[in-house]
């Protein structure tokens, strides 16, 4: 098993514009014979993704024991996982639940057509516990924890409570989809923070510490806290 800390802007896995820069890429080239082993019905280990500019932890196996395994428990929605947000707007104290179900929908771009989720009545089941941890005089620190894997669940649902991802070139508040423009190489205001699921009769649970971006990013918009640190 490997769980690697993704920097923002690396893609996790090739595609068209990015054959050989992704984060798969680095990981089979450290431990590439397994990995090349488990083949593409295995996704060569991967068990999850991250958007491009999403930072944080992804899991990955190099046995395929261990990748069918802990690809039940993604499946099953038996994996732990928490996000740092860094959100415009400053939240009320506490904790909140939010669930709205979320549709996958194709729409223009400069670049053609780009997915997206909306918040429909007609949509698949998506729920999502979010923590405020901390405020400046604009924006929160906020602790998400998806237990769906909806696409950008998480953008969507705080955009959607007036409360968009700092940075986030496509939800804007109420969840509305931004005007059709190029995606922006500004910093996304999200990080995959925490990892946890079983694995080998014990539990794995990693901490990715966030990028000097993200860190950047909340240095500037006055949000501190003890998660914030190097």
């Amino acid at each position: 098993m490997v769980v690697a800390n993704k920097a923002p802007g690396m893609v996790t896995e090739p595609g068209t514009a990015h054959r050989e820069d992704s984060l798969l890429n680095a990981l089979v080239a450290r431990h590439g014979g397994k990995m090349l082993r488990l083949g593409e019905r295995r996704d060569y280990g991967l068990l999850h993704r991250l958007d491009r500019q999403t930072s944080g932890c992804v899991a990955c196996a190099i046995d395929p024991d261990a990748y069918d395994t802990i690809r039940a428990q993604f499946e099953a929605r038996a994996v732990d996982k928490r996000y740092l947000a860094i959100v415009k707007g400053r939240m009320p104290e506490g904790t909140q639940t939010v669930e709205f179900n979320l549709e996958e929908r194709r729409v223009a771009s400069d670049e053609g057509t780009r997915l997206v989720s909306v918040i429909a009545r007609a949509g698949k089941p998506a729920r999502t516990d979010i923590e405020l941890l901390a405020s400046s005089a604009t924006h929160s620190l906020v602790a998400c924890e998806p237990h769906s894997g909806r696409l950008h669940q998480i953008r969507v649902h705080l955009g959607h409570i007036g409360f968009p991802v700092a940075g986030d070139p496509i939800y804007g508040v109420g969840a509305r989809i931004l005007p059709s423009n190029k995606l922006q190489e500004g910093t996304l205001g999200l990080h995959a923070w925490k990892l946890g699921f079983a694995h080998a009769g014990g539990r794995v649970d990693a901490t990715a510490p966030p990028s000097r971006k993200f860190l950047a990013l909340a240095a500037s918009l006055g949000v501190q806290h003890d998660a914030l640190k190097p």
